[in-house]
Parts: C-alpha cells; sequence; structure tokens
C-alpha cells in the first residue's frame, strides 16, 4: 500500500494534537467514533479493498487511547504525587534560563522531591535571577503547582514553581550532557553575533539564525504576529533549506579541493543537521524539519527519490517518540506541520495556475516574476491550513501575511547566509575581519526587517480578531462544501470554487467584525467560579478587574491571553489578584498600568504600578473610573456613556459603598454581605459557583430587575 508510513505518522499526530486539547470524556468519545468507523469500514468491501479508511480509524482510535493512558498512568500520578505544601526539590538545570515580564524562568529535571527519586520536570521562575548554569544541581524548598500552561505541558513541564524569595543551594554537575555542548556552541554564535550588531538587529539575527525566539522583546514579537510573519522567527523546514543549502554548498567546494568520498560528505551532512537540531534547542518544530531533512540526505545518498508524505509521516512518528503524546499538542509543532503538509500538497497547483507564460521565460523579468510568484503559491498553500489553526488557537488573523512573505522572503534569507558566515569567519582567527564586513549588510537587512515588520503590523486591519459564534459558522459551511466536492466524484473540479467560497465568508466575516468593534463598548464577564470583568472600548481592552482565586483563575486567564493579548488598566484588590496578573504576563498578555492600594507591594511583571486614590480616572472620551480603597479592597465604579457600572469585590462591606453608587445600572458582584439587598439595578451578574451564586441571587433579587449567571459562561453587555 502507498505511503502507508505517512498515513499512519499524519493520522497519529493529527489524532494526539485534537486529544491534548479535549476532556478525557470527549477523548473517550473520540475513540469509540473511530472505532465504530473502523468496524464499519471492515465490513464494507470497497472501503476494506482500499485499506485507507480502515487504517485511518483504527489508528485515531489508537492514538486517542494512548493519549489517555498517558494522562492516567504518567501526569496525573506525577501532578498529584509532587504538589502540595512545601517540598524539598533537587533538580538538574537542562536549559538556558530566559527572562520574560522582569522574571527569571528555569527548565529544570527534578532529581529527587522530598528524598525520592524521579525524573519530572518542572518550570521554576523568580524575581531575582539565579547564579547558575546549565546541568547545575539545585535544591530549594517550595511549593510546588500543577502547571497551567498547555505551551510547557505539551513540552512535558506538568509541575510549576513560583518562588519570591528562597534560598538556593546550586552545586557544579557531575559530568557533561551532550545538550551543554550544544548550549556552549549556541553561546558562541551568540557572542559573534552580538560582537558587531546593535541589541535589536542582534536579537533579531539570532532569533532566525538559532531559534533563540527569547531573544526579542515582546512587542518585537507582537509585531511580527500583527504581520503574519511570526514563522520567520521560529525555525523551520525553510530556515533548514537556506541552512542546508549553504552547507551543501560549501562541501561541494571542499570535495573538489580535497577529494571527499561521497560517504564521507554525507556523514558530515548528517553530523551537521543533527548539531543545527540541538544548537537550536530541540525544539519540536525543529525536529519536524530535521528529520525530513535527514530523509531527504539519506535518499539523496542512496539515489532514491524521496516521497514528501512519507519523510512528513516519519517526522510525525519521531516527534512523538521524542517528546511524548502530549508533545503533539505544541501549538508551534501543529502549525508546522499543518503549513508543511500544505505546501507539499498544493504549492505546485497552485503555482501553476498563477505563473505567467512569457514568450521567452529565460529573461530576467520572466524569472524575477514566477520567482515572486512562487513565494506567493507557498504563502497562499500553507496558508490553506495554517489560518484555520491560527483563528481557532488564537481567535485571530494576519490579513497581511501574503504582503509580509513577498517583502520579508528574501531578507530573512539573507540574514540567515550572512549570520552563519559571520560566525564562521569570527572564529576563524586571521579571518576574523571579514566577519566585521559582512556585519554591515547583515545589519541593513536586520533593520529592513524590523521596520518592515513594524510597518506592516501597524497598517488598518493589519490583525482582527474573529469571534467564536462566527468561526464555528465557518467551520460549519466549509466542512458542507468539502462533503459536496468529496461526493461529486468528478476529480475536485470544484474544489477551486469551494474554496474560494470559504475565503470570501471567512473575509466578509473578518471585515465585518473588525467594523462593528470599531463602534463597539462593551462589559465582558467571563465566565467560571471567579470574578474577571473587563471593559472593552473599540477592540481594545481597557479595563481588568479580576477577583478570583489562584486554582479559580486558570480557565479565565486562558481565555484572556487568547483573546485579548493585553490591557490598558488593571484593578488589583491584594497580593492574590497581582499573582494572578503575575500569570497573565507569563502567558505574554501585556498590562500597561496596575492600579493598587499600596504601591509599596513589589511587582516584577512589567506593569507600572499606579496608587488607587479616589480620583476620577478616564478611560476614553466618555468611559471614566473611580475607585474606592477599603482595607485591601477596591470597589470599582464606572461611567461608559449615560450607563453606570459597580464591580464590587468579594467582602466588600456594605456601608462603604457610597450612596450614589448603590443604584448603578449594572452591578457585579460575586457573594452577596449583609445590607447587599439594597443595592438596586437594572441587571445583576453574580460572580462565582452555584451554590453561592443561588444564596446571592435570592437575597438581591427584589431590588434588580434582572439576574445573570456568570457560572454558566461568558456574558457580554453592549453598552452602545
Amino acid at each position: 500500500m502507498k505511503r502507508l508510513l505517512a498515513q499512519i505518522g499524519l493520522t497519529a499526530f493529527s489524532a494526539l494534537a485534537i486529544a491534548f486539547y479535549l476532556s478525557e470524556k470527549a477523548v473517550m468519545i473520540l475513540s469509540l467514533c473511530c472505532f465504530a468507523v473502523f468496524a464499519v469500514s471492515m465490513l464494507i468491501r470497497k472501503a476494506r479493498r482500499t485499506v485507507y479508511l480502515p487504517v485511518i480509524a483504527i489508528t485515531a482510535a489508537l492514538a486517542c487511547i494512548v493519549n489517555l493512558a498517558y494522562s492516567m498512568l504518567i501526569v496525573t500520578p506525577i501532578q498529584e504525587e509532587c504538589t502540595g505544601g512545601d517540598r524539598l526539590i533537587e533538580a538538574t538545570l537542562t536549559e538556558e534560563e530566559y527572562s520574560y515580564g522582569s522574571r527569571w524562568f528555569y527548565r529544570l529535571r527534578a532529581d529527587s522531591i522530598d528524598g525520592e527519586p524521579t525524573d519530572a520536570k518542572l518550570m521554576l521562575s523568580t524575581i531575582e535571577p539565579l547564579d547558575i548554569e546549565p546541568f547545575d544541581k539545585i535544591s530549594f524548598t517550595a511549593d510546588i503547582y500543577p502547571c497551567e500552561n498547555d505551551y510547557y505541558i505539551a513540552k512535558g513541564y506538568y509541575l510549576s514553581v513560583y518562588v519570591y524569595d528562597g534560598d538556593f543551594e546550586i552545586r557544579p554537575g557531575e559530568g557533561f550532557h551532550p545538550m551543554y555542548y550544544a548550549i556552549q556552541l549556541r553561546r558562541a554564535l551568540r557572542s559573534a553575533i552580538e560582537e558587531y550588531l546593535p541589541e535589536d538587529v542582534a536579537d533579531l539575527c539570532r532569533a532566525v539564525f538559532i531559534g533563540d525566539k527569547y531573544a526579542l522583546d515582546y512587542d518585537t514579537k507582537l509585531d511580527f504576529r500583527y504581520a503574519g510573519a511570526s514563522y520567520f522567527v521560529v525555525v523551520s523546514g525553510m530556515h533548514f533549506a537556506v541552512f542546508m543549502m549553504l552547507i551543501s554548498f560549501i562541501i561541494r567546494k571542499l570535495r573538489k579541493r580535497f577529494v571527499f568520498s561521497l560517504k564521507w560528505c554525507f556523514i558530515l551532512r548528517f553530523a551537521i543537521i543533527i548539531l543545527y537540531v540541538f544548537v537550536t534547542g530541540f525544539q519540536p518544530s525543529v525536529i519536524r524539519a530535521g528529520v525530513m531533512m535527514l530523509i531527504y540526505t539519506l535518499g539523496d545518498f542512496i539515489y532514491r527519490i524521496n516521497d514528501p508524505y512519507t519523510s512528513l509521516g516519519s517526522a510525525a512518528i519521531v516527534s512523538i517518540i521524542v517528546f511524548s503524546p502530549y508533545g503533539a499538542g505544541d501549538i508551534g509543532l501543529i502549525l508546522s506541520f499543518a503549513a508543511t503538509f500544505a505546501i507539499i500538497s498544493w504549492q505546485e497547483p497552485i503555482n501553476d495556475k498563477l505563473r505567467i507564460r512569457f514568450r521567452k521565460p529565460d529573461t530576467r523579468r520572466a524569472r524575477a516574476v514566477n520567482a515572486v510568484i512562487s513565494v506567493l503559491s507557498v504563502s497562499l498553500a500553507a496558508n490553506i491550513l495554517v489560518v484555520p489553526i491560527s483563528i481557532l488557537v488564537f481567535r485571530g488573523v494576519s490579513l497581511v501575511t501574503l504582503l509580509s512573505s513577498l517583502i520579508l522572503i528574501f531578507p530573512i534569507e539573507l540574514i540567515m547566509v550572512l549570520s552563519l558566515l559571520l560566525c564562521a569567519f569570527f572564529y576563524l582567527g586571521p579571518l576574523r575581519y571579514i566577519s566585521l564586513a559582512l556585519s554591515w549588510p547583515l545589519y541593513i537587512a536586520g533593520r529592513f526587517v524590523l521596520i518592515s515588520v513594524r510597518a506592516l503590523a501597524s497598517l488598518p486591519f493589519a490583525y482582527v480578531r474573529v469571534e467564536d459564534e462566527f468561526f464555528i459558522v465557518w467551520v460549519v459551511i466549509s466542512v458542507i462544501l468539502g462533503i459536496i466536492v468529496i461526493a461529486r466524484r468528478d476529480n475536485y473540479r470544484l474544489l477551486p470554487a469551494a474554496a474560494t467560497i470559504s475565503a470570501i465568508i471567512l473575509l466578509s466575516g473578518i471585515i465585518y467584525t473588525s467594523v462593528v468593534s470599531l463602534n463597539t463598548v462593551s462589559l465582558e464577564i467571563y465566565g467560571g467560579s471567579g470574578m474577571a470583568v473587563g471593559l472593552d472600548l473599540r477592540g481594545r481592552l481597557s479595563l481588568l478587574s479580576m477577583d478570583t482565586s489562584r486554582r479559580e483563575a486558570s480557565d479565565i486567564l486562558d481565555k484572556l491571553s487568547v483573546r485579548n493579548g493585553s490591557a490598558d488598566v488593571a484593578v488589583c484588590s491584594g497580593k492574590r489578584d497581582l499573582n494572578n496578573y503575575l500569570r497573565l504576563s507569563e502567558r505574554e498578555f501585556a498590562i500597561s498600568d496596575i492600579l493598587m492600594y499600596d504601591t509599596a507591594i513589589s511587582y516584577s511583571g512589567g506593569a507600572r504600578l499606579r496608587q488607587a486614590d479616589d480620583s476620577l480616572i478616564r478611560l476614553d472620551d466618555d468611559a471614566y473610573l473611580e475607585l474606592r480603597p477599603q482595607g485591601s479592597r477596591l470597589l470599582s465604579y464606572l461611567t461608559v456613556g449615560k450607563r453606570s457600572i459597580l464591580i464590587v469585590p468579594d467582602g466588600y462591606p456594605y456601608r462603604y459603598i457610597p450612596e450614589g453608587y448603590r443604584d448603578a445600572d449594572i452591578i457585579v458582584v460575586r457573594r452577596s454581605l449583609k445590607g447587599y439587598e439594597g443595592l438596586s439595578c437594572s441587571e445583576l451578574v453574580i460572580c462565582g459557583d452555584a451554590p453561592a451564586a443561588a444564596e446571592t441571587a435570592a437575597q438581591m433579587s427584589s431590588s434588580c430587575e434582572h439576574i445573570d449567571y456568570a457560572c454558566e459562561g461568558d456574558i457580554t453587555i453592549d453598552l452602545r
């Protein structure tokens, strides 16, 4: 059977990626459905003879079972046995530290917890940097929590530790790991790049060349995201192709001069690919690209034509084995596989449709035009799958990604080549002056990329958000169109029309949502057992107020980081809220200002702390915020146009609520206290769990016209 490995690998990876984001109950149902499809397909002669459907169904079913088994037998026991209370942790630092939002993060492999041997991986975050080197030993006592960040969970970090002030015992490591030398080589490359270039250009070169994505600051990464160019600063197949093209050119020159055999050339290329995988941090997307490049190199050596689908399926299997079944949930790896599959499947047909047939195809003009069309066709093909996944995960999409591809592809490739040559000549002693000469064109290319990305990201509607309801409608319509195309059995002749209709619907919905958001002002109450309220002004989260425990906040934090990405002002009623905002910053959620009753409390999340007092704070032309501190709690009173909103934190005494606030149009509470029946409003929103919400509703129902419950889901109230 043709491409059996491709079918098994891609199906297993896809099923595991979907299962990663589903609940255990949903995964069980999905597994049973796949088993049912397998059983039915075995009863149908035509399906049984073609084998494709039975193989896909049974592979998906087994992948779901593997996900469940891994969750119940590996992940859950680790989290249950290692969390809760102060624990003595002895661990090894396995990677370089990185900083974000004035905090430092360390990826550790635990050697023992409370004296019990273990190999669990955990993320440690501290306020101050530690004097520690990769593969040093570290001992400390701290609370361990289950990791909440899907990005880290997919990489095998199921535990997290937050240390604000603690005693750390650090000892040199015993022996060295292969990754230690890869890290030292990465540092050497980084030093060479930073020697002659300014900080921002050097950071870009590090991100492009060695995959050091933590080099870029938050604003720059946001610009790349809004410009639809994030894939340029994540090492992937494109980077490998450019890198290996240059390496192959050098090897060919060396072979002619020193008469290398083909076998030694193959071994050298093989070793360089593996080394590059390690130097770039052994990231999932790098593993995928590296495996495909290794298969291509092997096929070239044994004079065999490579099947790209089989190579991609093999890379999927290797990725699952190297990391874990949870590794398929890494969004970077998902996007990498999706883009590669789409390019393999549709780049050539799209290029054939778009290519201009010149009378003289060998002219410079003809080659230049078709080269641009080739780049455009690659980007178009990749976005067929990348756009839906990006909308599903990030609830947003860049509308300038095709323009970014055309403008940035060649400068990025030039940065790759020049960075490699600069690093090579930097450590060649007498030829070091060549690296200085190379730094000038490298600086120009880097500056051009940074300026272009900033300009593209600032274009009107460069990045737009997509509402959940519209996304569901678009997916349903696209699936129906796909079924129609397959059912017609006319060699997919309707596919271009179906794809065009789907694209028009998607673009129309995005434009409509963006235009409507320009005049929309709404109050967002995020569903869950805690309280989280946001004021959305024209598509921008202007105000955020939270009153929720760490356990209750996880789902709310995920919603905020995906939907909004930033907030202008946040209200903070104490250390607990501040910790929640800190956890938001770790999810790359930016907050400009935090209003606190006590600015003496330290915060390392990057936002500016401001004293919360009785002064009036202007949020917009007709939106104002008033705060009333009482103890460690802050009462928020909003006026938006002619409407007023009172946000009451848990435990705020009724007697301290000013009389002018007690009859607001909208009141948001978490739990009622004595006297709260004196509050009156046209709309009451009750946060918290269902039993407490029912008690609050019973107490306050006589003075409120309408009651909503946030525990039942998100609530949006249009203010104008």
